[in-house]
């Protein structure tokens, strides 16, 4: 409770210091002149605090989940804080920040937050009951700490930063270099779910287009959502082993040349990464004692193309991207060389690609953009978990209302190959030039991942031949409606 008084005096005093920051700036502007001149001070030193400008905006956020159990899940305010400078002509510092605090569990019973009952229906009370209660909340964090040098045929950004590569909004083919915060899973923009990286990213400027060239010390990895929440899935495996940050044999780096061909924006990539994903190593005796885990991070390449054209009224964009070495998991009964064991340690170190095709448009008013995107995995073994293809369609549409002040979009989302749908209609009203207020729905369907617990047999065993690993479908009981209340400063 002390952390949410804390947060909300923050709150208020930047909320009042917004709103007054023009009538100060003149008053300091004033006194400041006065000041220097009887002490004797140069005006610059005056002129350096205004030169500095501040953006931001303060937001609600609420939830509440239209499945059993009903309740409201969140309500979490929200300070967001933008301030750049300009130390010279060619160099200007920059800062983002927020800070935010989820009242919902003051107010709620975290298992009924959390729908831990009905979401753990098959397993023993006492085990549920005993479930980690991990929140999202307090939190407080930089997400951008940077410097951005100019120059006439170059550019550099070095510090903590978001880069994007690809052309695809919301949408990773190519654009694999910020691992992703799954604390609500896929359900926040993509630019709040980033998680920024300490990196120097410099640009070239010639006349057969630009080049990027990217370094990344500092190793970041998904990050699950918190353990016992009701976005839980993709958690962290105990024991699993990092890669230090800092060091040059653990670094990441890229590079990129865009250039125009033909009338088409094309880009050619290259960037040697860690998979965000950790590898689940595991010697598991088939039908025999329990496995043993020893999950890590592995390095993959990846090789991205770009392409950009428009073609009447349609603006067509495509992605592809060639990975190496990444590893697919085994199912629990692969043993072609009849020794006992699962293969190859339940790993299996494939190449595959990715890739998409989409447009955008504009129909009877509407804003609309349509795409696909799939991954293929090569010299494909009939023993992995995951299919040789995954495929999804994804559609978006959005219109103004000016009349009403109104903005309509939806994302609609359909994971082919899993059969699972993730929609987000959302209306936003635009109150005043600052004020703004929005509601929407996140709805899921589909089916939950199943590792043979479905099928346990009077003895407690699991039918290992049952693997099924699904992603939306785990939340097909998180349906939920949303509000916000967003101020701009």
């Amino acid at each position: 409770m002390n952390n949410f008084i804390r947060l909300w005096v923050l709150i208020l005093c930047m909320f009042v210091w917004a709103s007054s920051w023009g009538e100060e700036s003149d008053l300091n502007s004033e006194l400041g002149n006065s000041f220097s001149s009887e002490l004797g001070f140069e005006e610059v030193d005056s002129s350096i605090w205004s030169r500095f400008t501040f953006s931001g905006y303060l937001k609600n956020e609420t939830a509440y989940r239209i499945r059993e159990p009903r309740s409201i899940t969140k309500i979490r305010n929200i300070a967001y804080l933008n301030t750049q400078f300009p130390i010279s002509d060619a160099v200007t510092f920059n800062y983002t920040g927020w800070a935010y605090y989820d009242h919902a569990y003051d107010l709620f019973n975290y298992e009924t937050i959390a729908a831990r009952l009905e979401r753990n229906a098959e397993e023993p009370l006492a085990f549920v009951q005993n479930l980690p209660q991990e929140k999202d909340s307090p939190a407080y964090m930089t997400r951008e700490l940077y410097l951005d040098v100019a120059a006439d045929n170059w550019d550099a950004r070095i510090g903590k930063q978001y880069i994007v590569w690809g052309v695809f909004e919301g949408i990773r083919i190519v654009d694999e270099i910020n691992p992703i915060d799954f604390r609500e899973l896929i359900t926040p923009d993509l630019i709040d779910s980033r998680i920024p990286l300490w990196s120097t990213k410099l640009d070239y400027y010639s006349d057969v287009g630009d080049f990027q060239l990217l370094v990344i010390p500092d190793l970041r990895f998904h990050k699950p959502a918190p353990a016992g929440s009701e976005w839980e899935l993709l958690q962290r495996v105990p024991g699993l082993r990092e890669p230090e940050s800092w060091k040059l044999e653990n670094t990441e780096f890229g590079a990129k040349w865009d250039f125009v061909l033909l009338d088409t924006e094309l880009s050619l990539s290259y960037f040697y990464t860690w998979d965000d994903f950790p590898v689940i190593f595991r010697t598991v005796e088939i039908g025999g004692r329990d496995p043993e885990f020893y999950p890590t991070y592995t390095r993959i390449p990846m090789y991205g193309v770009t392409a950009v054209k428009q073609i009447q009224s349609f603006i067509v964009k495509g992605e592809f991207a060639y990975i190496e070495d990444k590893f697919f998991g085994r199912s629990n009964t692969a043993d072609i060389d009849n020794d006992g064991y699962v293969d190859t340690n339940g790993e299996a170190q494939k190449n595959h690609i990715r890739w998409g095709l989409g447009t955008d448009f504009v129909v009877f008013g509407w804003d609309a953009a349509v795409g696909v995107m799939q991954w293929v995995i090569l010299d494909y073994e009939q023993n992995l978990i995951q299919d040789k293809r995954d495929t999804s369609y994804n559609m978006f549409i959005r219109k103004e209302f000016p009349r009403l002040s109104m903005t309509f979009q939806m994302l609609y989302i359909y994971f082919d190959t899993l059969n699972e749908v993730y929609m987000k209609p959302k209306m936003f009203f635009q109150v005043t030039n600052r004020f703004q207020i929005a509601v929407g729905a996140d709805l899921f369907d589909g089916q939950k991942s199943d590792f043979g617990s479905s099928a346990v047999s009077d003895i407690g065993d699991f039918n290992v031949s049952i693997q099924r690993a699904q992603f939306v479908g785990n939340f097909n009981n998180n349906d939920r409606v949303f509000f916000e209340f967003k101020y701009s400063f």
